[in-house]
């Protein structure tokens, strides 16, 4: 039986019961201030010296979920007063706001090496930590062989990822919004919520927030999506923009990776 203890981006919940379906969560609704709606929109406004840069160009931070074992987890601490069960932009180091807006999704696999030289699946010639292959070919034959569990429960070496290019309230550039391993099953939930919510993708706002789980396993942080609410007019045309900026290219996004965690 596994415990669970809900942070709302900064608050804690103790005990919070999950939602028993889809349309229980879609018939719950937050309030979104305006200024926060607004602040991506106005910090935006201004392009002057970047006419050139082309969506290509950039490299599109990640959200980074941090768990108790992430590396370097007291520095980030002491440096930007984020600790584990936040969710970070993994290039700026700051700490996300609960409320965004899903632009486009796509699916990934990926295989890092482990940090652990005697973990399975460590390979020598690679660097701990160090990122193997990805691929967005879901028949890739590495998929296939490495993203399931093995005869007699081997576990992956590999993982597959639901991403989302998403614009979190407060930050001037969207950043991509992953779901692997435990988190897996709130990133199928934000897809199914998109799916029947229907409508453009980025016309809907979401709320992001983390559990607490303590099990055999140990303690970590999993992901969790609840809906809340419609883009107003203004947030609309600026996630409109940054579809028809990026959502032809999302095969050539280049993103600031790391190790992905739990």
């Amino acid at each position: 039986m596994s415990k669970k203890t809900t942070r709302n981006m900064g608050t804690e919940v103790a005990d919070e019961p999950e939602f028993g379906s889809i349309a229980d969560a879609q018939a719950q609704t937050l309030p979104v201030p305006a200024a926060q709606v607004n602040h991506a929109v106005a910090l935006n406004t201004d392009n002057r010296g970047m006419e050139e840069v082309d969506s290509t160009d950039l490299i599109i931070p990640r959200a980074q979920l941090l768990q108790p074992t992430a590396e370097g987890l007291r520095q980030l601490t002491a440096d930007y007063g984020v600790g584990a069960g936040d969710v970070i932009n993994n290039l700026t180091k700051e700490k996300l706001a609960a409320g965004f807006v899903p632009i486009f999704y796509y699916k990934e696999a990926l295989r890092f090496n482990p940090r652990k030289k005697d973990a399975p699946g460590f390979l020598a010639e690679y660097a701990p930590g160090k990122l193997i292959w990805r691929t967005r070919d879901m028949n890739d034959p590495r998929v296939l062989e490495q993203c399931s569990f093995g005869p007699n429960g081997e576990v992956p070496v590999a993982v597959t990822t639901l991403n989302f290019f998403s614009l979190f309230d407060g930050q001037a550039m969207p950043v991509i919004l992953s779901f692997s391993k435990t988190s897996y099953k709130a990133g199928k939930n934000l897809l199914s919520l998109a799916k029947l919510r229907g409508g453009a993708m980025f016309s809907r706002r979401y709320k992001l927030s983390t559990d607490e789980v303590t099990n055999d396993q140990g303690t970590y942080f999993v992901m969790k999506v609840q809906p809340a609410g419609d883009c107003d007019p203004e947030m609309f045309k600026t996630t409109e923009s940054y579809f028809q900026q990026f959502g032809m290219k999302r095969d050539v996004l280049k993103d600031h990776i790391e190790e992905m965690e739990a």
